[in-house]
Formats: C-alpha cells, structure tokens, sequence
C-alpha cells in the first residue's frame, strides 16, 4: 500500500523530504511550499487527496489549526529536538571560531539549549536566546536577530524559521538555519507513515447505529434513508429499532459534516440515536447500545459514539469529548476495585480535575460535572475519601446563613 504524505515546508525541507525518499515505493510525497509558515492554512485549501499531513514546523502548524479542524486524516509537524541544535551548534564551530555569548538563537524550547551545555559541563557561555511563541510573527522575530546585531552584541544569528533566515540575510546579517538531520526528517516521515496506516485500519472497522423512534411517524423512516445514504450504509428494522452498518470512518466523516448535523437537529424530541464499533458486527451493535444508554441519562438532543476501546465519544454535536469506560493502569484498576465506582466514573473524576483551573472543590462542583444529583455527588465523593482517593481541605460558606460546604481534592492520578 502507497502512503501520501502531503509536506507542507519552505523550499529547502520540501527538496530534503524529496531526496530523502526518492527511492521508497511504499510513500508518495505532495509537496506544498511557502514563504512565510502563515501562508500554511491557505495551502491546506488547496491539497490534492492525501493520507497524512506532514508540516516542517509548529509555527506553520499553528497557523493552519483552524483549517485543520474539519479534515478526517492525521496532520503532524517535525519537532524540534536537542540534536538539531546541537547539530547546527557543531557545524558552526567547525566553521567558524565563535563566542557563543555573541551569538543569537531562536528556539521551541530552552531546554534544548540548557542540555547541551550542561552535557558540555557548562564550559561555553549562553547565547542570546528567543522563545518561539504561537502567535508571533515573522518580523519580531526578525528584529530580536536584527537588534542585537546592529548594536554590536552577536556576529551571528541561528533560526528556526526560514523565512526568519531569509530575511535577514536580506539585512546582510550572519545567519545559520537550525539543520533538521537527515534521520530527524526520516523518522517523521516514518511516524506519519504509521499514523495514516493506523487511522486507515481504525476507519475500516465495523461499526453499528441504533435509531430509536420516540414517537411514530413517518418522518423516522425517511430520517433513516437520508442518515444511511450520507454514512454509506445499509440498514435493517426490528419492533420499531433500526440498525445502520457502516464503518468508523463513516461515522468520523459524518461528525463534520454539516449536512449530517443539520438531518439529526432535525429530529429533535422524534429519535435517539447511538454509534459503536467493534470487531465484529456483534461487538459493535452491543457498544451501539451500551451508548444508547447515555443518551438516556441526557435531557438534551444528543448522541454518543463507544469505540473498540471502550471510549465514549461526545455528547455529539455539543462535545467532542470523551470517556474512557475500560481502565488499563493498574492503578486506576485498584480505584474502581475498592471503591466500587465504574470505569465512566473515574473517568469522569480525571477530565473533571484536569479541567479546572482550582484543585478544590465543593460537592455542587461535582454533581454539575457528572450530571448526576448532589446526593450521587455526595456518596461519590464519600467513597473517595473512604479510600483515601479525596480529602477535604477546608470549608466554604456560600451564604450568609446556612452550613458552610465542604471542599475537598483529589488524591490519586490523573493524568493518564
């Protein structure tokens, strides 16, 4: 199977990506050039079908993450690394006797730099360095170059950014690009290889909807031939149940199609519906209906999609979130153990801790979270302190009469 990989880069990355795999059969490159990495997002509107997107760096990947949004295909870029600056570091000592403290570096990272002194013993003094920031432009990066250029403080100038280089070369300043090793540029060809072959055999995967109609009309049948004809499927009735058979793909396609959205707003308070996937037709209808369940739980006209992994995607079309309703750390498996609380629980206890700015918390705070009564809430959050999974750490008085409230923390891993 031949991968296309679209290379979204400056002339230079884009010639060094095509030599590098010139003689590969299994991947074909697309090569999209620009000047200036804010030029990326309007080249994305003019891509050729492709498997994976590959940009040579993150500010032109930044520019074009509005653009990404609706595209079903993975989209990388190359990350910087501490051997690409090492790299550039040796090759202009080897060119050139210089200070390093008279020299000019814009980075991703400082840490990049930080290392490779430290692994020096720190014997060379710091450059001037500049931390790349997402939403800066070209020409202050320029004028962090230029300035200490003109004032006599470096006698060259390292970038991260082509553009950068080439416009101060146009200022007659001395200038040295950040060299992407030829293994570095490799390896993230390799790695988008593998995430398109990845999304290609996850979108190919069985996948099962379930329309439950509630109330009859005739209106639910025509909604079922227009939703099975824009996820390419087949479907099926039974005692008022309709089963669609499609693939995830279908279905991930569909989550950004308008037309898609706008058919099932359509049928507000007429049908529920439920996606899941599995590797089988068995699998996959069982996750459709364990999903269907949640949609019980909404009062709002939303559904939900389970995945093979037991992920649950959505609410759709409100949240692309997702749950995780199977646990692997061994850790997080010991939790639901004695506390006796589901994998959908602690699941929603993680995103609910790593969505507040706050650690602490009150017992409304969590009930609002989990869509669930401040009774559940409460019962929850004695398990955890039971456990030793929460602890209160104060009180908070809402009113001016009544008890004050609790706060508590969490008290295990979350960020899995």
């Amino acid at each position: 199977m031949i991968i296309k990989i679209a290379i979204i880069g400056p002339d230079e990355f884009c010639n060094r990506a095509e030599k590098i795999v010139a003689k590969r059969n299994d991947i074909e490159l697309d090569l999209y050039r620009y000047r200036e990495p804010r030029e990326a997002a309007g080249l994305i509107h003019t891509m050729q079908p492709c498997d994976v997107i590959l940009f040579s760096g993150s500010l032109s990947y930044l520019h074009a993450t509005d653009s990404l949004s609706n595209l079903s295909i993975p989209a990388l870029y190359m990350k910087q690394d501490e051997s690409a600056v090492a790299i550039t570091l040796l090759h202009i000592a080897l060119q050139n006797e210089l200070d390093f403290n008279k020299v000019s570096i814009d980075i991703r990272e400082k840490g990049h730099i930080d290392h490779i002194l430290k692994d020096l013993n720190e014997t060379v003094k710091y450059p001037f360095v500049h931390l790349l920031r997402e939403d800066e432009l070209i020409d202050e990066i320029t004028m962090f170059h230029k300035n200490l250029s003109q004032n006599g403080k470096t006698d060259l100038a390292i970038t991260s950014v082509h553009a950068v280089y080439e416009q101060l070369k146009l200022h007659n300043i001395p200038t040295q690009k950040i060299i992407d090793p030829e293994s570095a540029i490799l390896r993230n060809i390799e790695y988008a290889k593998h995430q398109a072959l990845l999304k290609k055999s996850n979108s190919a995967q069985t996948a099962v909807g379930v329309v439950n109609a509630l109330k009859k009309s005739s209106k639910v049948e025509e909604f079922v031939k227009n939703l099975t004809a824009l996820l390419r499927a087949q479907f099926s009735e039974l005692n008022g149940e309709y089963t669609i058979y499609t693939t995830m793909g279908n279905i991930e396609f569909s989550l950004t199609n308008s037309e898609f959205l706008t058919l099932f707003q359509s049928m507000h308070n007429e049908v529920q519906i439920a996606f899941g996937c599995g590797e089988s037709i068995m699998d996959a209808k069982e996750n459709a209906h364990f999903a269907m369940n949640f949609n019980k739980k909404n009062n709002d006209h939303s559904f939900y999609v389970l995945d093979t992994n037991k992920k649950l995607l959505g609410p759709f079309p409100h949240s692309d979130g997702s749950i995780q309703l199977k646990l692997h750390d061994p850790v997080l498996v010991e939790m639901a153990k004695k506390t006796t609380l589901s994998s959908a629980n602690i699941s929603k206890l993680m995103t609910f801790s790593q969505s507040r700015q706050s650690k602490q918390f009150t017992t409304n705070d969590l009930s609002l979270h989990l869509n669930v009564s401040r009774r559940t809430a409460e019962r929850t959050l004695k398990k955890l302190v039971e456990c030793d999974y929460a602890k209160i750490v104060g009180e908070e008085m809402a009113y001016r009469q009544g008890r004050p409230r609790s706060l508590y923390e969490l008290k295990f891993p979350i960020y899995y």
